[in-house]
């Protein structure tokens, strides 16, 4: 990385060696940081975001937390650009992991349509089975990276000489050409030389393959951006207008004004294969409609750095699945929502998503408790667990917790407000059977912690449980089979 310019200095605090270059600084995802500058005026953006600083004695400060996003990362100081890399936290998810989430939901969310009831046709709603929630995130997350491919093309084109055969007056031949001197060996030498002869002229052209390619490809972006444009969330039609304004400058700019844009299906040529930059540009596009997933879409977006809440909605997602492939769902059509535009699946705080099943019981997302709901009630505070499995008399709460292993007994101490606080509304009594974590926490620490023992669980009624996107989910299953096997509302105990 190039060094930043005399008199500008943009630092990040090291709690080991206190401000140190920023440009030399180890980031991780997810991961909050303090930076400083020194320098007036201010302008800094990172991975295409403002970032606000306010000042202090003779710097600038502010705080800034890194996406959940590894990976290459553009950082511009007063129009000067450079590039840092961000590492991927391993004490949380991993991108792989991340990706695994958004297809497990979407996947499930599909066979669950079929247990809904609703009339609706997934696949038939119209243009709107081109929207893709996944596909939007993808585009978000990464339209910036698909820039910064583009300026370098623009600043490296893969070019071709082209030959093309001239006349000209013969005073202005500055080379003889071997076409040339053929055609003068023909036409004659000496006095008899024509006025005018034949030349071959060399002239560059960017009007290549390739490029013909990345032509259509923006303008198929181009297009599919538009119908972004007309979507019900206005945070997202607002950003598809800015990013299709952004493509539309790079159609119409000259570099691609004299190039031919490509027709119908294109190959991956060596050219593709072997130019970094290129590579880079076709690998973006096969990815983005690699998430077209069609029919089920989500009602709201989930930003970037909200990655728990993703993985709470994978978590009732994939205790959905087994309570599915235990053979106990009877209706799912209270977790989608049918609009004008086709079938979404809806789960948001309050909203009180839900499934029924078989045997008297429901499972819930974000559901609400106080001290005037019907059939269980608070005498404290409102309390709305994360996913609730609830019976006639009876309840088990599941709580997802996106955290390291070192909170997690601070996690299960506010479990306690479960247990205690929440009532049934005609015996009187406490009505949380059972309350377990959700936590994406590695083996070896899960090794080594009590909560995740198993008597612990029945000991005291609650403990954590490991769930980590793309592993099994033995245990889970489970607790979850055991829990279930009675056929009226109450729940069986774990000693059973």
């Amino acid at each position: 990385m190039v060094p930043l310019n005399s008199g500008d200095r943009l630092e990040i605090w090291n709690p080991k060696e206190g401000w140190t270059p920023f440009q030399t600084a180890y980031l991780t995802e997810a991961t909050e940081y303090k930076l400083r500058y020194h320098g007036d005026p201010i302008d800094v953006i990172i991975q295409g975001v403002p970032i606000s600083f306010y000042p202090e004695k003779d710097f600038y400060l502010c705080t800034w937390v890194t996406p959940f996003q590894s990976g290459s990362m553009t950082v511009i100081v007063n129009e000067e650009e450079y590039e840092t890399y961000l590492y991927p936290d391993q004490r949380k998810l991993t991108e792989d992991q991340y990706e695994i989430m958004l297809k497990d939901i979407m996947n499930e969310a599909s066979i669950c349509f079929q247990y809904s009831g609703l009339e609706t046709q997934v696949n038939a709603y119209g243009k709107s089975r081109e929207f893709s929630w996944t596909q939007w995130i993808y585009m978000e997350q990464n339209f910036y990276e698909l820039r910064r491919i583009f300026n370098r093309i623009v600043q490296q084109p893969i070019r071709q000489l082209n030959k093309t055969s001239v006349m000209m007056k013969r005073e202005k031949v500055q080379r003889a050409e071997s076409g040339t001197v053929r055609w003068l060996d023909k036409q004659g030498y000496g006095s008899d030389i024509p006025p005018n002869v034949q030349h071959v002229r060399t002239s560059e052209s960017k009007n290549v393959y390739e490029n013909q390619v990345l032509k259509q490809q923006l303008k198929d972006l181009h297009r599919l951006l538009r119908k972004y444009e007309t979507t019900d969330i206005e945070a997202i039609a607002r950003k598809a207008k800015q990013y299709r304004s952004i493509v539309s400058g790079w159609v119409n700019g000259a570099f691609l004004k004299d190039i031919t844009e490509n027709k119908g299906a294109f190959q991956i040529t060596q050219r593709f294969r072997k130019n970094p930059t290129y590579r880079g540009w076709y690998q973006w596009f096969e990815k983005l409609y690699n998430h077209k997933f069609e029919g089920i879409g989500f009602s709201y977006p989930i930003p970037l750095k909200d990655t728990f809440q993703l993985y709470e909605i994978w978590c009732y997602m994939m205790i959905i699945k087994v309570i599915r492939e235990k053979g106990y769902i009877q209706d799912t059509k209270g977790i989608f929502r049918t609009t004008n535009h086709g079938v979404f699946l809806d789960l948001a705080e309050n909203k009180e998503s839900r499934i029924t099943l078989t045997n008297s019981k429901k499972l819930y997302y974000q559901r609400n408790y106080q001290y005037n709901t019907k059939d269980f009630y608070t005498y404290t505070q409102r309390m709305i667990p994360d996913i609730v499995l609830e019976g006639e008399d009876s309840m088990i709460i599941f709580d997802p917790k996106y955290r390291v292993k070192e909170n997690l007994g601070t996690a299960l101490g506010e479990m306690h407000k479960y247990k205690d606080g929440i009532l049934h509304r005609e015996t009187g009594k406490k009505a949380v059977q059972h309350v377990f974590i959700l936590t994406p926490t590695t083996n070896e620490s899960a090794d080594t912690m009590r909560y995740f023992k198993t008597d612990f669980h029945e000991r005291y009624g609650m403990g954590a449980i490991q769930l980590l996107p793309g592993e099994a989910m033995d245990e889970l299953a489970e607790k979850i089979g055991m829990l279930l096997k009675h056929e009226d509302g109450s729940f069986a105990s774990l000693e059973e």
